[in-house]
């Protein structure tokens, strides 16, 4: 687009106000777009935020003897929304040949929105949810309201979370740092006949850069509000004629935006994380990849806040402690413990919270290419420590401290065989085993609370062996059927547990509490049926059975024999339909879905009475509760150079059979719970989300500008505990923009998030009675970064 040119102006202003009308139709009403664009011919396309591969069939030679047509020809008639390929199912394809609900964030979506952690994401793709339990390092993962909230380091999460197919099934080892990633694929809905776990609500599988054929470098400095910083780079390139290598990392400094009114300041990060992958082509057939990681975090904790009174300090002394009145600002938090359990977990008094996560480990894959199939051997070590002191009162009173020392080992091997070639048959089918440790020390700090402070501490080991396999085989060119089934043994067994009161010097020596063990054998299973009507469309049907490991509860207990008894395993039955369009001439793409759920044994964070403190958190399993809804997402390019991505989730939920305790009250000095029936209670999650955004890439030449705006959406969370406890929706404004020549050897971009500043909170809970805390939402940020790439 030449501007200095003067008809161009009108024509640019008629363009952008089109542009701002579909945005607008798109984000209030997405049906409306679905119908207006049904009656249009097939795209390729893919959303904005998915990364691009360009396919080099795109735009096929002209056959010989006629004329080539022009460059400025091609490219006006070339598709503006290109396709990408995933490995979603083990194998090479493309996201829209995929027969089910999958969402891909590009690498450079990820950099441009300044995603950091897994927490971010959410905001990304529909259906998602990832909440920091009580604001704590460990994420608790929902996808489509199917989740599991649990603060304790023990229990294995509904969602898979994958790095280039390892999974890691430690949830507080999942909050690693998000750097030199090609893209993320979010599955949603049961997996289990392609992944090294099962899992109930979906899989995250974050899909790295690998090392390049020739010498590629490049680094990136950003700096942002209170004084946020990060610095990634990586080289890579080979090492002689059968070796090639990556090296990459990042470091984030800064950015504390909490205060505690007195001057000092809560949120500052502190992280590093380096990798490096070797790859050798050993043979024509024969490829090794070695991978080695590792990070340090030595950040802050998150702080609470108290959106209501903090009547806790009259439980134990209400003439002499009173009530706290709540907090005005939602940047304000507090904090500071007793000297008792500052001296129990050896720090200060008034030690600012702290999350400490460090990982580390290595991977081997082995592929070895025959002429029909592909053996495949992945085996993967990690390790992981996670230090972490939180204030759970969101004050200066020792009312709820919490100290976590946890470490974690997990070893897996997986060995699988996936078809070559594109016959009417395709299938893979592998053995996995895994054998995981946990040794974890927990204590509570509830001097001014309750008078005394509590102790946890246990061992739990995890060995898992599964058998899976999957076929998709081709009826005809348009209708195709795939089958899966997974034959799936845990045994889980937790032991040394000890849960202790103190009230003076710990002397290391308490009772032990019984050994529990859980063991299954249980299979999941898919069968999908694809149907093709026409060229770029795809129609589905499905059906798919997922199991979640059942656990146990280990949390402060005066009753171990009680309270660590095993929770069970979950399972859910899931039916979905979908349909993925392609119109190339509108370069359009339209994604829609619908799902029911059958929930069993759905695994919930409640509470047991203990009839000396009250109510204390506890997992516990509801019989039968089911989900509904649906799902759609659309990406357009009604103008050279401008895309626009839409994508919403809504979805309910209920319980069919469940009854919890409601409260617990005193009675001649002991607490006795009361129960109500939840039968008709919807579950714990947003039922709607929203995401959009628009962009436009000016082309000035050798240069290309782009900008661009985006919004995400949640609606309220309706808690278990009572409407106290909900959590209002929200929607969140940001926008990015860069500048670069065409060859991309150097960037220069800023980003903002949360742009108008909304005041929203991500988590509401308590940790005792009468204490309401809350975890507010980032302000608005924003940042500037220059990068360069040889």
């Amino acid at each position: 687009m030449n501007l200095s040119q003067p008809s161009t102006l009108p024509r640019l202003r008629t363009r952008l106000w089109l542009a701002s009308v579909s945005t607008l139709c798109l984000s209030v009403h997405p049906l409306w777009a679905e119908t207006a664009t049904a009656k249009k011919a097939p795209v390729r396309a893919q959303t904005a935020s998915h990364a691009r591969t360009a396919d080099s069939r795109s735009v096929p030679h002209a056959p010989a003897g006629k004329t080539q047509p022009s460059a400025a020809a091609s490219a006006a008639s070339a598709p503006r929304l290109e396709e990408i390929t995933v490995t979603a199912q083990r194998r090479r394809q493309t996201a829209q040949s995929l027969a089910s609900s999958i969402s891909v964030i590009g690498g450079n979506t990820l950099v441009e929105r300044n995603v950091n952690t897994v927490f971010d994401l959410q905001y990304l793709t529909p259906s998602l949810q990832v909440t920091p339990q009580f604001g704590s390092g460990q994420p608790a993962f929902a996808i489509r309201g199917v989740g599991f909230n649990d603060y304790a380091s023990n229990n294995a999460p509904t969602v898979g979370v994958y790095l280039d197919e390892v999974a890691n099934p430690v949830p507080f080892a999942s909050n690693g740092m998000m750097f030199d990633i090609s893209r993320v694929e979010v599955l949603r809905g049961p997996q289990g006949t392609l992944y090294g776990r099962n899992t109930t609500g979906g899989a995250i599988n974050y899909i790295l850069n690998h090392p390049t054929d020739q010498f590629h470098a490049g680094l990136t400095g950003q700096y942002g509000r209170f004084d946020a910083g990060k610095v990634d780079g990586y080289i890579s390139g080979p090492i002689g004629r059968y070796l090639k290598y990556r090296l990459s990392g990042q470091t984030q400094q800064g950015g504390a935006w909490q205060y505690n009114g007195s001057g000092a300041h809560l949120g500052n990060v502190d992280r590093g994380a380096a990798r490096l992958i070797v790859e050798g082509q050993a043979t024509e057939n024969l490829k090794v990849t070695f991978n080695l990681h590792g990070s340090r975090d030595r950040s802050d904790a998150n702080g609470m806040h108290l959106y209501s009174p903090l009547t806790a300090l009259n439980i134990l002394n209400p003439s002499q402690y009173g009530v706290l009145p709540a907090d005005t600002d939602r940047r304000i938090t507090h904090w500071g413990t007793s000297s008792q359990f500052a001296s129990e977990i050896g720090i200060s008094p008034n030690t600012k919270p702290f999350s400490h996560i460090d990982t580390g480990g290595m991977s081997l894959r082995i592929d070895q290419d025959f002429s029909f199939a592909t053996l495949t051997d992945l085996a993967s070590y990690d390790v992981a420590s996670r230090q972490e002191y939180d204030n759970y009162d969101a004050s200066s009173a020792a009312i709820a401290d919490v100290y976590y020392q946890s470490r974690a080992n997990v070893f897996s091997n997986e060995l699988r065989l996936t078809s070559r070639g594109s016959s009417r048959l395709t299938w893979v089918g592998g053995i996995y085993y895994s054998n995981q440790y946990l040794s974890d020390l927990y204590r509570s700090g509830f001097m001014q609370s309750y008078g005394y402070d509590r102790a946890v501490r246990y061992s739990q080991s995890v060995n898992t062996i599964s058998g899976f396999g999957q076929a998709t085989y081709k009826l005809t060119d348009k209708l195709s059927i795939t089958g899966g089934v997974r034959i799936e043994h845990e045994i889980r067994r937790l032991y040394g547990f000890q849960s202790y009161m103190l009230t003076g010097v710990d002397t290391g020596s308490h009772p032990y509490g019984p050994d529990q063990s859980y063991s299954y054998t249980k299979p999941s299973g898919k069968f999908s049926v694809e149907y093709k009507p026409f060229t770029r469309d795809l129609l589905y049907v499905s059906y798919s059975h997922g199991i979640k490991s059942g656990g146990f509860t280990t949390y402060n207990t005066n009753s171990p024999n009680v309270s660590t008894k095993p929770f069970k395993a979950e399972t859910l039955d899931a039916w979905e339909i979908g349909n993925k369009l392609d119109l190339p001439k509108e370069n359009l793409r339209l994604n829609v879905s619908g799902f029911y759920y059958d929930y069993h044994n759905q695994q919930i964070q409640s509470a047991v009475v203990n009839p000396a403190t009250g109510l204390v958190g506890s997992i516990v399993n509801a019989p039968r509760s089911h989900l509904a809804g649906l799902e759609f997402e659309a990406d357009w390019s009604p103008l050279p150079g401008l895309t626009l991505t839409q994508s919403g989730g809504w979805t309910i939920g209920q319980f069919d059979k469940f009854n919890s305790v409601l409260r617990a009250d005193r009675v001649n000095g002991s607490y006795v719970g009361v129960y109500a029936s939840r039968k008709g209670n919807s579950l714990p999650f947003p039922k709607l989300t929203l995401n959009g955004s628009a962009t436009y890439k000016w082309d000035l030449g050798n240069y290309t500008l782009t900008t661009g705006m985006n919004y995400s959406l949640r609606s309220t969370y309706r808690s278990l505990f009572g409407t106290l406890y909900n959590v209002a929706g929200y929607t969140l404004w940001g926008a990015t923009m860069s500048f670069s020549p065409k060859s991309k050897h150097w960037t220069i971009a800023a980003f903002g998030n949360n742009i108008f500043n909304k005041q929203y909170d991500v988590e509401r809970n308590y940790f005792v009675n009468g204490d309401t805390v809350a975890l507010s939402g980032m302000p608005a940020t924003w940042g500037v970064q220059a990068s360069v790439n040889y």
